[in-house]
């Protein structure tokens, strides 16, 4: 595999990888935020829970003391009340008069200790406070006696991230079974999910069932398919019509090829009478001119073909070129005893000069060469507007010839098309003249018609966008 084919397929990303990793990795993400969610939420239910535990401790111790008299109230606590918790009696003024887990004489005043405070203006109160050095959270909850001191519970607690510490292990063991959980079902999911674009039928993409999203892809890889198809069908009708035409091109240069050779190997071998050279060399003469002409319009169709002619569109004004047309056809026309006439207005159009020239010269010599002794042909040029008031240029070509069948109007503009092979030799032409004529007209975005009856002439009407005024 060369290094740029390894390049492109390391770019390449495999959809059910990434279906796999999105989901595993958005899953166990999911997992991770709900443990911390469900951690925290947990540590402050008992946190709570606590609390009110607490406050109905110190409820009750502040029972049993209010049932005593007040100088007894330190031997109960001493003796009767559990160590388990922190016992704390205060006076009204905030000196500490008893503490379960210190010497009272050596505390300073807790007077302005919030949960003291709490208790003197409502009753009772829960305090939770924590403490820096020893990184622990500490609950108070005091309540005011009768005596109007103060009984204080204090109970320590761990902080969140103690707690949570302390789950880490179970956590993990509880994750980790959940990864695993999770890449067996998630590589399941992404198998079913991937399952009908890997049974895609890329030959029939409208017969495949799959995901509402990948219409719209397999409907644009259908019309790929189908312009594909008839891109290669109309590659296949090219080629073989440039088979033909080069066969047609062929044979047409063949016969004045050996007309021309055969008359200069007469007069080389010296058989021919002096007097007959003139008219051999002439015959020879015409015969190079039709090779010249077949050669130029054979040329003209190529570059038509290979759109040589496209190019920045210039106006053009047609009835100039059909002046120039005249100019060019007047000898032609007098040796065939045919007259040529122009009539209409300045039409202009957008396109190529040339090749509008070109269209409209072979479209009249045409009418000249198959017309009849004491024949005309006109040519008409002017503006039309159809039923959307859109603007054409209309150049109407009319002789009064011999007509052309019905059965035999749409192949004259075939290449090297002749309705009567017979009289090729005689009138001349090359069989090209209507298909160049044919191809200038759709390189203008236009159209050639006719209209023809037999007996009666044959009109070819030129029909092009205008240039916009």
């Amino acid at each position: 595999m060369s290094q740029s084919a390894q390049k492109q397929t390391s770019k390449r990303k495999s959809l059910s990888a990434s279906i796999y990793l999105v989901m595993l990795g958005l899953t166990l993400a999911v997992i991770f935020v709900f443990s911390l969610l469900t951690t925290g939420i947990y540590y402050f239910t008992l946190e709570d829970e606590a609390e009110d535990d607490l406050l109905e401790l110190a409820q009750a111790a502040a029972a049993l003391l209010d049932r005593t008299p007040s100088e007894e109230n330190i031997s109960i606590l001493e003796n009767q009340l559990s160590d388990q918790v922190r016992y704390t009696l205060i006076d009204a003024d905030g000196t500490v008069l008893y503490d379960s887990a210190g010497e009272a004489s050596s505390m300073e005043s807790h007077a302005d200790r919030p949960e003291f405070q709490s208790a003197l203006e409502s009753g009772a109160g829960v305090i939770s406070r924590y403490s820096d050095t020893a990184e622990t959270v500490t609950v108070y909850a005091a309540i005011e006696l009768e005596d109007g001191s103060i009984i204080r519970l204090a109970e320590t607690r761990e902080t969140l991230l103690t707690y949570a510490s302390g789950l880490i292990v179970p956590e993990t063991i509880s994750f980790a079974l959940a990864a695993v959980a999770v890449l067996i079902v998630s590589r399941i999911l992404t198998r079913r999910i991937v399952q009908p674009i890997d049974e895609l039928d890329v030959a029939e993409p409208l017969d495949n069932e799959v995901y509402a999203e990948m219409e719209p892809m397999l409907q644009r890889i259908d019309q790929q398919q189908r312009l594909l198809k008839e891109q290669n069908k109309e590659l296949a009708r090219t080629e073989s019509m440039r088979r033909e035409f080069s066969a047609n091109v062929s044979h047409e240069m063949k016969t004045p090829l050996q007309v021309i050779s055969g008359y200069a190997e007469l007069m080389k071998t010296g058989v021919v009478d002096p007097a007959d050279v003139p008219r051999f060399a002439g015959l020879i003469y015409d015969e190079s001119q039709a090779m010249r002409q077949l050669i130029n319009d054979v040329l003209t169709l190529s570059r038509l073909d290979e759109t040589a002619f496209v190019r920045e569109p210039m106006p053009v004004d047609m009835m100039v070129v059909s002046e120039r047309v005249v100019g060019r056809l007047n000898s032609f026309a007098e040796t065939r005893g045919v007259s040529l006439s122009l009539t209409g207005e300045n039409a202009v159009i957008k396109g190529t000069e040339a090749l509008a020239e070109e269209a409209i010269f072979n479209l009249a010599e045409n009418g000249i060469r198959y017309n009849q002794p004491g024949g005309n042909v006109s040519i008409d040029v002017r503006y039309e507007f159809d039923i959307n008031d859109f603007r054409f240029v209309l150049v109407h070509v009319k002789d009064d010839g011999p007509g052309i069948p019905e059965g035999e109007q749409q192949k004259v503009f075939e290449r090297f098309y002749r309705m009567e092979k017979s009289r090729s030799k005689e009138t001349g032409g090359t069989g090209l003249g209507l298909a160049i004529a044919k191809h200038a007209a759709q390189h203008h975005r236009g159209t050639l018609t006719l209209e023809s009856e037999v007996g009666a002439g044959t009109t070819f009407i030129l029909r092009i966008p205008a240039a916009e005024m």
